[in-house]
């Protein structure tokens, strides 16, 4: 005669999950859901020299395409005299901001792009 026990029903171990959702994030948080959890994104501008001239924080789920313009907008360099300047000389960034439209809106304001094509 085979007399089998039975194991009462246990839950997994580990923490429980500790993303709850209240509703819409607000649009001043830049807290977005993507494959890693929650994350933020940093544009950030700089000179020749590594100094910041221009910073954005966005989700994590937006694409770095669609904040090339928005960040490069954001420089503000003052001079000796007159308007700050807003326009660099050149562009140098990774392969996450290549696009058509980021390429074309850089041609037209006459800045020049060094930014590698995605494989």
């Amino acid at each position: 005669m085979c007399i089998s026990t039975v194991r009462p029903f246990r839950e997994s171990q580990g923490a429980g999950q500790n993303y709850k959702k209240f509703g819409p994030e607000p649009p001043d948080h830049a807290i977005g859901r993507s494959r890693g959890g929650l994350t933020t994104k940093n544009h950030l501008v700089c000179d020749g020299r590594g100094r910041a001239l221009a910073f954005l924080l966005t989700p994590g789920q937006s694409a770095d395409t669609s904040w090339l313009q928005a960040t490069l907008a954001e420089i503000r360099v003052a001079g000796t005299a007159g308007r700050p300047r807003t326009r660099p000389d050149r562009v140098m960034a990774d392969k996450g901001y290549p696009s058509k439209a980021n390429r074309a809106w850089l041609r037209e304001r006459g800045i020049a792009a060094t930014i590698p094509e995605r494989d």
